[in-house]
């Protein structure tokens, strides 16, 4: 991966890496149109224009559209940390916190890019 973003194929290496081996892509079009959200552009303009926006458009997307059989929050997690890694950006929240914002997700609680955005936000840092 030498750009700052994951695409579909990146998303297939992460994988491999952050998830049982016997995980399995149950729909390739999702996890190409997952990879593919934070890079969405609307009248000349980015629909998600910063890294932070960028990753919590590619964490919801994994997370809500669920590409895989199974092991969907791994991926997803792994994924906007790599996005934010790339720009530059670490995102220092705590597993607990990762685990309800991850059954939020889940559950419907929180259904937008923008307020999983909000809620990532506290934890974003920059490394020193």
């Amino acid at each position: 991966m030498t750009r700052s973003w994951p695409d579909a194929e990146d998303l297939l290496l992460l994988l491999a890496g952050s998830t049982a081996s016997r995980t399995i892509v149950r729909d390739g079009g999702t996890l190409f149109a997952s990879a593919a959200r934070p890079h969405a552009h609307l009248l000349q303009g980015r629909v998600y224009p910063t890294p932070l926006e960028q990753a919590a458009a590619l964490l919801h997307a994994i997370m809500v559209w669920r590409p895989l059989d199974m092991w969907n929050a791994s991926l997803a997690w792994t994924a906007a940390d790599v996005r934010l890694d790339r720009s530059g950006f670490v995102l220092a929240m705590p597993a607990k916190e990762r685990m309800a914002l991850t059954d939020a997700l889940t559950s419907g609680e929180v259904d937008s890019v923008e307020e999983l955005a909000l809620r990532l936000s506290p934890y974003l840092e920059m490394p020193a």
